[in-house]
């Protein structure tokens, strides 16, 4: 793996993975929360753990599709939020696991990727000034955002002491 495709690799897997050098991971924040505490809304107006789940894994999905040069023009909203349906520990462990998969297809894509396509644009988004770069390390950023949404939920749900 060409050496930047591999530190870009290395950080998205540390972000969801870890160990990452901020706090905890994705993964770490999302150990042991349980179905009701996943579609608990204990932020008023704010979204659940498990709607911010899912939305990670839709966006692993789109990033991963992109640099794919799948054309994604836009995202609709249910896309986007994708609705968390029967609040289950079946459905919450189903919801887990898509992350998890999301997670790894969009490895697997990124240690596929040669060193050249990292400074090119987005084929499958014409006239956009966004590399495969800044989008990697968009969705590494987008990790790490809402690994701390989801600890700060996780802490006033009273379901631990993620910092």
């Amino acid at each position: 793996m060409p050496r930047d495709v591999g530190l870009l690799h290395d950080q998205l897997h540390r972000a969801f993975t870890g160990p990452a050098w901020h706090g905890p991971s994705v993964r770490a924040v999302l150990a042991g929360v349980s179905a009701t505490t996943a579609a608990a809304h204990p932020i008023a107006g704010g979204h659940s753990i498990w709607e911010i789940a899912k939305h990670i894994a839709a966006w692993k999905a789109f990033v991963r599709r992109r640099i794919e040069g799948e054309p994604i023009e836009s995202v609709a909203a249910d896309d986007d939020w994708p609705a968390v349906g029967e609040a289950s520990d079946a459905a919450w462990t189903d919801a887990l696991a898509d992350l998890e998969s999301a997670h790894e297809k969009l490895l697997a894509t990124v240690a596929g990727l040669d060193a050249g396509r990292l400074a090119a644009p987005l084929a499958s988004e014409p006239g956009t000034t966004e590399t495969v770069y800044t989008t990697v390390l968009g969705i590494v950023q987008h990790d790490l955002y809402h690994a701390g949404q989801m600890a700060v939920l996780k802490r006033a749900a009273g379901s631990g002491d993620d910092r």
